[in-house]
């Protein structure tokens, strides 16, 4: 992941690639996608166990956060 202070900064990264552009997303989003319980439950004794069950709820949030856009589903 590379922080970028500007969309515009990011446009102009070396490395930045145009089909990326979805990838894009303001801090707050990627903080509640890596707030969901799959990320904050893997200290727990049972987070192996229990971790398909945490697929659902980081599905609903990076949905929501990024519209939906199939760049976010790979």
């Amino acid at each position: 992941m590379n922080l970028f202070r500007s969309e515009e900064h990011a446009r102009n990264w070396q490395g930045y690639q145009e089909g990326a552009a979805a990838g894009l997303q303001p801090l707050s989003a990627i903080a509640a996608i890596w707030g969901a319980d799959r990320y904050r439950e893997r200290l727990n004794g049972h987070y192996v166990s229990s971790a398909r069950d945490y697929l659902p709820q980081v599905a609903e949030i990076t949905a929501r956060v990024t519209g939906g856009n199939p760049f976010w589903k790979r």
